[in-house]
Protein backbone atom coordinates (compact mmCIF):
# COMPACT_ATOMS: atom_id res chain seq x y z
CA UNK A 1 0.00 0.00 0.00
CA UNK A 2 0.95 3.44 -0.86
CA UNK A 3 2.39 5.76 1.66
CA UNK A 4 -0.66 8.05 0.92
CA UNK A 5 -3.25 5.54 1.19
CA UNK A 6 -1.91 4.54 5.00
CA UNK A 7 -1.86 8.17 5.90
CA UNK A 8 -5.38 8.61 4.67
CA UNK A 9 -6.62 5.31 6.13
CA UNK A 10 -5.00 6.85 9.38
CA UNK A 11 -7.10 9.65 8.98
CA UNK A 12 -10.69 7.34 8.63
CA UNK A 13 -9.74 6.07 11.53
CA UNK A 14 -9.83 8.92 13.64
CA UNK A 15 -12.58 10.29 12.58
CA UNK A 16 -15.26 9.00 15.51
CA UNK A 17 -12.91 10.67 17.50
CA UNK A 18 -12.84 14.13 15.67
CA UNK A 19 -16.82 13.92 15.70
CA UNK A 20 -16.82 12.73 19.00
CA UNK A 21 -14.67 16.11 20.50
CA UNK A 22 -16.84 18.59 18.11
CA UNK A 23 -18.24 20.93 21.02
CA UNK A 24 -14.65 20.67 22.79
CA UNK A 25 -13.39 22.18 19.69
CA UNK A 26 -15.81 24.36 19.48
CA UNK A 27 -15.52 25.51 23.05
CA UNK A 28 -12.32 26.17 23.54
CA UNK A 29 -11.59 27.42 19.90
CA UNK A 30 -8.66 25.44 18.79
CA UNK A 31 -7.94 21.46 17.88
CA UNK A 32 -6.67 19.64 21.24
CA UNK A 33 -3.03 19.05 21.46
CA UNK A 34 -3.56 15.57 21.44
CA UNK A 35 -5.39 15.48 18.65
CA UNK A 36 -3.29 18.02 16.78
CA UNK A 37 -0.26 15.45 18.12
CA UNK A 38 -2.27 12.74 16.49
CA UNK A 39 -2.89 14.41 13.08
CA UNK A 40 0.80 15.29 12.85
CA UNK A 41 2.28 11.75 13.76
CA UNK A 42 -0.38 10.42 11.15
CA UNK A 43 1.07 13.05 8.58
CA UNK A 44 -1.99 14.73 7.68
CA UNK A 45 -0.37 18.12 7.57
CA UNK A 46 1.85 16.89 5.05
CA UNK A 47 -0.05 14.72 2.37
CA UNK A 48 0.94 17.02 -0.41
CA UNK A 49 4.63 17.38 0.24
CA UNK A 50 6.61 15.15 -2.17
CA UNK A 51 8.23 11.82 -0.61
CA UNK A 52 11.67 12.98 -1.41
CA UNK A 53 11.41 15.68 1.43
CA UNK A 54 9.34 13.50 4.03
CA UNK A 55 5.54 14.04 2.71
CA UNK A 56 3.29 11.59 1.34
CA UNK A 57 2.43 12.89 -2.39
CA UNK A 58 -0.89 12.80 -2.42
CA UNK A 59 -3.04 12.84 -5.39
CA UNK A 60 -4.75 15.66 -4.95
CA UNK A 61 -8.24 14.12 -5.50
CA UNK A 62 -7.64 11.74 -2.97
CA UNK A 63 -6.35 14.62 -0.50
CA UNK A 64 -9.44 16.49 -1.60
CA UNK A 65 -11.90 13.04 0.10
CA UNK A 66 -9.83 12.95 2.98
CA UNK A 67 -11.04 16.61 3.49
CA UNK A 68 -14.44 16.05 2.75
CA UNK A 69 -14.40 13.50 5.20
CA UNK A 70 -12.66 15.25 7.60
CA UNK A 71 -15.28 18.05 7.30
CA UNK A 72 -17.94 16.09 7.77
CA UNK A 73 -16.60 14.93 11.25
CA UNK A 74 -16.14 18.54 12.30
CA UNK A 75 -15.63 21.41 10.12
CA UNK A 76 -12.58 23.30 12.01
CA UNK A 77 -10.38 20.41 12.13
CA UNK A 78 -10.99 20.00 8.19
CA UNK A 79 -10.11 23.34 7.81
CA UNK A 80 -7.19 23.63 9.42
CA UNK A 81 -5.54 20.18 8.05
CA UNK A 82 -6.25 21.53 5.03
CA UNK A 83 -5.07 24.90 4.92
CA UNK A 84 -2.03 23.31 6.72
CA UNK A 85 -1.50 20.84 3.88
CA UNK A 86 -1.98 23.63 0.59
CA UNK A 87 0.10 26.59 2.18
CA UNK A 88 2.75 23.79 3.01
CA UNK A 89 3.25 23.48 -0.29
CA UNK A 90 4.56 26.92 -0.75
CA UNK A 91 7.67 25.51 0.65
CA UNK A 92 8.26 24.02 -2.83
CA UNK A 93 9.38 27.54 -3.98
CA UNK A 94 12.66 27.57 -1.61
CA UNK A 95 15.55 25.96 -2.11
CA UNK A 96 15.74 22.22 -1.26
CA UNK A 97 18.03 22.52 1.54
CA UNK A 98 15.48 24.55 3.42
CA UNK A 99 12.25 22.74 2.54
CA UNK A 100 14.21 19.30 4.06
CA UNK A 101 15.11 21.28 6.86
CA UNK A 102 11.32 22.29 7.40
CA UNK A 103 9.91 18.75 6.38
CA UNK A 104 12.76 16.93 8.29
CA UNK A 105 10.91 17.55 11.78
CA UNK A 106 8.09 14.67 12.08
CA UNK A 107 6.02 17.68 13.74
CA UNK A 108 5.97 20.26 11.17
CA UNK A 109 2.69 22.33 10.73
CA UNK A 110 2.51 25.74 8.61
CA UNK A 111 0.15 28.65 9.31
CA UNK A 112 -0.26 31.63 7.22
CA UNK A 113 -2.57 34.52 6.22
CA UNK A 114 -3.33 37.22 4.11
CA UNK A 115 -1.50 40.30 4.21
CA UNK A 116 -2.43 43.69 5.53
CA UNK A 117 -0.03 46.28 4.09
CA UNK A 118 3.08 44.01 3.96
CA UNK A 119 6.70 44.78 2.71
CA UNK A 120 10.20 42.80 2.66
CA UNK A 121 13.04 44.54 1.42
CA UNK A 122 16.22 42.73 0.56
CA UNK A 123 19.56 43.75 2.58
CA UNK A 124 22.93 42.77 2.97
CA UNK A 125 21.81 39.94 5.44
CA UNK A 126 18.58 38.66 3.38
CA UNK A 127 15.62 40.08 3.56
CA UNK A 128 13.88 43.09 5.93
CA UNK A 129 10.28 41.55 6.70
CA UNK A 130 7.23 43.80 8.36
CA UNK A 131 4.03 43.76 8.13
CA UNK A 132 0.27 42.13 9.66
CA UNK A 133 -1.38 39.16 8.46
CA UNK A 134 -4.91 37.90 9.46
CA UNK A 135 -7.19 34.90 9.88
CA UNK A 136 -4.38 32.55 10.53
CA UNK A 137 -6.11 29.36 10.83
CA UNK A 138 -4.31 26.39 12.73
CA UNK A 139 -1.46 29.33 13.92
CA UNK A 140 -1.86 27.68 17.32
CA UNK A 141 -0.21 24.92 16.46
CA UNK A 142 1.72 25.65 13.79
CA UNK A 143 5.86 25.51 13.68
CA UNK A 144 6.30 27.48 10.69
CA UNK A 145 4.42 30.81 9.69
CA UNK A 146 4.35 32.00 5.84
CA UNK A 147 3.60 35.34 5.27
CA UNK A 148 3.56 36.95 1.59
CA UNK A 149 4.51 40.94 1.82
CA UNK A 150 4.89 43.37 -1.29
CA UNK A 151 8.50 43.06 -2.91
CA UNK A 152 10.14 46.97 -2.58
CA UNK A 153 11.39 45.91 -6.31
CA UNK A 154 8.35 44.69 -7.36
CA UNK A 155 5.53 41.88 -7.18
CA UNK A 156 5.61 39.97 -4.01
CA UNK A 157 7.66 37.62 -2.44
CA UNK A 158 7.00 34.92 0.23
CA UNK A 159 8.49 34.46 3.69
CA UNK A 160 9.45 31.50 6.37
CA UNK A 161 9.81 32.11 9.86
CA UNK A 162 8.75 30.97 13.23
CA UNK A 163 5.95 31.32 15.61
CA UNK A 164 7.48 32.78 18.13
CA UNK A 165 9.41 35.85 15.95
CA UNK A 166 5.60 37.13 15.83
CA UNK A 167 3.20 39.13 17.55
CA UNK A 168 -0.37 36.78 17.75
CA UNK A 169 -3.63 38.88 18.82
CA UNK A 170 -6.52 36.86 19.53
CA UNK A 171 -9.37 38.52 18.15
CA UNK A 172 -11.16 35.10 16.83
CA UNK A 173 -14.60 36.10 18.46
CA UNK A 174 -16.93 34.49 14.87
CA UNK A 175 -20.02 32.55 14.63
CA UNK A 176 -18.17 29.31 12.68
CA UNK A 177 -15.35 27.63 12.47
CA UNK A 178 -14.50 28.62 15.81
CA UNK A 179 -12.19 25.79 16.54
CA UNK A 180 -9.82 27.12 13.66
CA UNK A 181 -8.17 29.81 15.90
CA UNK A 182 -7.46 32.41 13.19
CA UNK A 183 -5.66 34.69 15.10
CA UNK A 184 -4.03 37.72 13.32
CA UNK A 185 0.32 38.24 13.95
CA UNK A 186 2.37 40.98 13.50
CA UNK A 187 5.96 41.51 12.69
CA UNK A 188 8.15 44.41 12.96
CA UNK A 189 11.66 44.44 11.33
CA UNK A 190 12.45 40.86 11.12
CA UNK A 191 15.58 40.11 9.70
CA UNK A 192 15.21 36.77 8.15
CA UNK A 193 18.00 34.77 5.76
CA UNK A 194 18.07 34.89 2.30
CA UNK A 195 17.05 31.24 2.20
CA UNK A 196 13.58 31.81 3.79
CA UNK A 197 12.49 34.13 1.45
CA UNK A 198 11.66 32.87 -2.20
CA UNK A 199 9.37 34.15 -5.29
CA UNK A 200 6.24 32.33 -5.84
CA UNK A 201 5.62 33.33 -9.02
CA UNK A 202 9.29 32.00 -10.70
CA UNK A 203 9.77 28.36 -11.30
CA UNK A 204 9.73 26.30 -8.25
CA UNK A 205 12.05 23.97 -6.71
CA UNK A 206 9.93 20.74 -7.12
CA UNK A 207 7.87 20.57 -10.04
CA UNK A 208 4.64 18.40 -9.19
CA UNK A 209 0.90 18.81 -9.98
CA UNK A 210 0.25 21.25 -7.02
CA UNK A 211 2.43 23.22 -8.08
CA UNK A 212 1.55 23.63 -11.36
CA UNK A 213 -1.80 25.01 -9.57
CA UNK A 214 -1.93 28.72 -8.07
CA UNK A 215 -2.18 27.82 -4.57
CA UNK A 216 -5.39 29.71 -4.76
CA UNK A 217 -6.99 27.47 -7.12
CA UNK A 218 -5.85 24.60 -5.18
CA UNK A 219 -7.33 26.53 -1.55
CA UNK A 220 -10.75 26.95 -3.71
CA UNK A 221 -11.33 23.42 -4.60
CA UNK A 222 -10.73 21.85 -1.57
CA UNK A 223 -11.91 24.38 0.58
CA UNK A 224 -14.82 22.92 -1.84
CA UNK A 225 -14.50 19.63 -0.59
CA UNK A 226 -15.07 20.96 3.28
CA UNK A 227 -18.11 22.56 2.26
CA UNK A 228 -19.41 18.84 0.90
CA UNK A 229 -18.56 17.47 4.22
CA UNK A 230 -20.20 20.05 5.87
CA UNK A 231 -23.41 19.86 3.60
CA UNK A 232 -23.38 16.12 4.11
CA UNK A 233 -22.93 15.78 7.91
CA UNK A 234 -25.77 18.43 8.10
CA UNK A 235 -28.73 16.17 5.95
CA UNK A 236 -27.01 12.87 8.27
CA UNK A 237 -28.41 15.17 10.72
CA UNK A 238 -31.69 16.39 9.79
CA UNK A 239 -32.52 12.69 8.74
CA UNK A 240 -31.85 11.99 12.04
CA UNK A 241 -33.87 14.26 13.70
CA UNK A 242 -36.69 13.71 10.98
CA UNK A 243 -37.30 10.28 12.55
CA UNK A 244 -38.74 11.40 15.54
CA UNK A 245 -39.64 14.28 15.34
CA UNK A 246 -43.31 15.57 15.02
CA UNK A 247 -43.59 19.34 15.19
CA UNK A 248 -45.51 21.10 17.16
CA UNK A 249 -49.76 21.38 15.80
CA UNK A 250 -48.76 19.01 13.04
CA UNK A 251 -50.79 15.68 12.51
CA UNK A 252 -47.39 13.86 11.14
CA UNK A 253 -44.00 13.58 11.77
CA UNK A 254 -41.42 14.97 9.92
CA UNK A 255 -40.62 11.63 7.91
CA UNK A 256 -43.97 11.43 7.02
CA UNK A 257 -44.62 14.96 5.69
CA UNK A 258 -44.60 15.08 1.90
CA UNK A 259 -43.07 18.58 1.71
CA UNK A 260 -39.98 17.49 4.04
CA UNK A 261 -39.75 14.36 2.32
CA UNK A 262 -39.57 16.66 -1.21
CA UNK A 263 -36.99 19.16 0.27
CA UNK A 264 -35.02 16.02 1.43
CA UNK A 265 -34.66 14.69 -2.25
CA UNK A 266 -33.89 17.80 -3.41
CA UNK A 267 -31.11 18.40 -0.40
CA UNK A 268 -29.42 14.86 -1.91
CA UNK A 269 -29.57 15.75 -5.76
CA UNK A 270 -27.83 18.90 -4.99
CA UNK A 271 -25.36 17.62 -3.15
CA UNK A 272 -24.48 15.24 -5.14
CA UNK A 273 -24.44 16.95 -8.54
CA UNK A 274 -22.45 19.24 -6.59
CA UNK A 275 -19.59 16.54 -6.12
CA UNK A 276 -19.79 15.28 -9.21
CA UNK A 277 -18.97 18.40 -11.02
CA UNK A 278 -15.91 19.47 -8.28
CA UNK A 279 -14.29 15.25 -8.92
CA UNK A 280 -14.85 15.64 -12.70
CA UNK A 281 -13.64 19.37 -12.79
CA UNK A 282 -10.74 18.93 -10.86
CA UNK A 283 -10.01 15.35 -12.68
CA UNK A 284 -9.90 16.66 -15.96
CA UNK A 285 -7.75 19.68 -15.25
CA UNK A 286 -5.28 18.10 -13.41
CA UNK A 287 -4.61 15.45 -15.74
CA UNK A 288 -4.32 18.23 -18.78
CA UNK A 289 -1.65 19.97 -16.32
CA UNK A 290 -0.06 17.48 -16.20
CA UNK A 291 0.16 16.66 -19.80
CA UNK A 292 0.79 19.74 -20.41
CA UNK A 293 3.21 21.08 -17.70
CA UNK A 294 1.32 24.46 -16.86
CA UNK A 295 -2.05 25.64 -16.51
CA UNK A 296 -3.99 27.62 -19.00
CA UNK A 297 -7.21 30.33 -18.42
CA UNK A 298 -9.52 27.83 -19.63
CA UNK A 299 -8.18 25.48 -16.79
CA UNK A 300 -8.47 28.52 -14.20
CA UNK A 301 -11.48 29.62 -15.16
CA UNK A 302 -12.57 25.74 -14.55
CA UNK A 303 -11.25 25.21 -11.04
CA UNK A 304 -12.76 28.72 -9.86
CA UNK A 305 -15.96 28.52 -11.39
CA UNK A 306 -16.43 24.86 -9.46
CA UNK A 307 -14.52 26.28 -6.36
CA UNK A 308 -17.01 29.02 -5.79
CA UNK A 309 -20.24 27.00 -7.38
CA UNK A 310 -19.89 23.88 -4.99
CA UNK A 311 -19.50 26.38 -2.06
CA UNK A 312 -22.49 28.16 -2.61
CA UNK A 313 -24.35 25.09 -3.33
CA UNK A 314 -23.53 23.45 -0.14
CA UNK A 315 -24.68 26.09 1.77
CA UNK A 316 -28.14 25.93 0.01
CA UNK A 317 -28.49 22.19 1.41
CA UNK A 318 -27.46 22.89 4.72
CA UNK A 319 -30.05 25.76 4.49
CA UNK A 320 -32.52 23.46 3.19
CA UNK A 321 -31.23 20.66 6.11
CA UNK A 322 -31.95 23.63 8.74
CA UNK A 323 -35.24 24.60 7.38
CA UNK A 324 -36.35 21.68 7.96
CA UNK A 325 -35.33 20.76 11.09
CA UNK A 326 -37.29 23.45 12.59
CA UNK A 327 -36.64 25.01 16.18
CA UNK A 328 -35.05 21.64 17.03
CA UNK A 329 -32.31 22.99 15.03
CA UNK A 330 -31.51 26.27 16.93
CA UNK A 331 -29.93 25.26 19.96
CA UNK A 332 -26.29 24.81 20.43
CA UNK A 333 -25.87 21.12 21.39
CA UNK A 334 -27.53 20.17 18.13
CA UNK A 335 -24.27 19.73 15.54
CA UNK A 336 -26.82 20.77 13.22
CA UNK A 337 -26.43 24.21 14.38
CA UNK A 338 -22.71 23.92 14.34
CA UNK A 339 -22.65 23.00 10.40
CA UNK A 340 -24.87 26.16 9.87
CA UNK A 341 -22.73 28.48 11.47
CA UNK A 342 -19.85 27.09 9.87
CA UNK A 343 -20.84 26.47 6.33
CA UNK A 344 -22.00 30.64 6.69
CA UNK A 345 -18.58 31.50 7.78
CA UNK A 346 -17.47 29.14 4.74
CA UNK A 347 -19.22 31.33 2.36
CA UNK A 348 -17.62 34.41 3.77
CA UNK A 349 -14.45 33.42 2.46
CA UNK A 350 -12.65 34.99 -0.41
CA UNK A 351 -12.83 31.92 -2.15
CA UNK A 352 -16.64 31.42 -2.27
CA UNK A 353 -17.36 35.39 -3.48
CA UNK A 354 -20.34 35.56 -6.06
CA UNK A 355 -18.60 38.23 -7.86
CA UNK A 356 -15.90 35.60 -9.17
CA UNK A 357 -19.23 34.97 -11.73
CA UNK A 358 -18.94 37.83 -13.39
CA UNK A 359 -15.11 37.17 -13.83
CA UNK A 360 -15.95 33.89 -15.16
CA UNK A 361 -19.00 35.71 -17.22
CA UNK A 362 -16.63 37.86 -18.84
CA UNK A 363 -13.89 35.04 -20.06
CA UNK A 364 -17.18 33.33 -21.30
CA UNK A 365 -18.02 35.91 -23.35
CA UNK A 366 -15.19 37.80 -24.42
CA UNK A 367 -12.35 35.29 -23.99
CA UNK A 368 -10.70 37.82 -21.74
CA UNK A 369 -9.13 36.21 -18.66
CA UNK A 370 -8.40 38.58 -15.55
CA UNK A 371 -5.15 37.11 -13.84
CA UNK A 372 -5.18 38.36 -10.09
CA UNK A 373 -3.61 36.81 -6.95
CA UNK A 374 -6.77 34.80 -6.54
CA UNK A 375 -7.44 33.70 -10.04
Amino acid sequence: MPGYEQAVAAIEALLPDVAARGDEIERTRALPEDLVSQLKHIGAFRLLIPEAFGGFETPFQTFMAAIEHLAEADASTAWCVNQAAVIGTTSLWLPATKIREIWDAPDTSVANGPPFGCTITPNEGGFLLNGHWGFSSGCQHATWMMGAAKYSEGGYRIAYFKPEQVTFTDNWQVAGLKGTGSFEFRIKDLQLPADQVADNAAAPTVDNEVTRVPGSLLFAVSFASVALGVAHGALADVLQIAQGKVPRFAAIGLRDDPDVQRFVGLAQACWRAARAYLYATVEEVFEQVCANGRIDHEQRAQLRMAGTYVIRECAEVVDLAYKIAGSTGIYQQQTLQRRFQDMHVITQHVQARESYYGLLGRYAISGEYELTAMT
